[in-house]
């Protein structure tokens, strides 16, 4: 499974059910606690949790074929996980799903752009949670727009 370009798709479905697992768990336990809903930021944030795991892993190059394959999966994840796991808040999973596939698309793509110009090596360790922090940084812009 090292070089399967899938591989991005398989750790976000990991990251986002790690994620709803502990959402729902959260909500059952501390059921007036203020969680945080599954909004553009938190999508962006757990792509971006998914493609540096996939970067520190094992570095591979992202060709056009596999990121089309990557953002329709990325959709069914964001689609169906939360719905399915009832942390959507309402949400219905035809949005959830259009909205994670446009996140994860363009989240793999500028990242990898951004890891393709930085090819650092073993000399910068941090850089490519650097990049997913930058890249997280400037997309605060999405904040409310779901």
């Amino acid at each position: 499974m090292k070089q399967n370009p899938l591989k991005r798709a398989a750790l976000l479905a990991a990251v986002v059910g790690l994620t709803c697992l502990g959402l729902g768990l959260a909500g059952a336990l501390a059921p007036m606690a203020v969680l945080p809903k599954l909004d553009l930021p938190l999508m962006l944030g757990l792509s971006l949790i998914a493609l540096t795991l996939d970067a520190y892993w094992n570095r591979t190059e992202l060709s056009w074929p596999a990121l089309a394959a990557n953002t329709v999966l990325g959709g069914a994840v964001f689609a169906l996980l939360p719905w399915c796991a009832g942390v959507a808040g309402g949400v219905p999973a035809l949005t959830l799903g259009l909205a994670g596939a446009a996140v994860f698309g363009v989240s793999a793509l500028l990242y990898a752009a951004a890891m393709e110009r930085i090819a650092t090596g073993p000399k910068a360790p941090l850089a490519p949670a650097g990049a997913a922090l930058m890249l997280y940084l400037a997309g605060q812009c999405l904040g409310g727009l779901l």
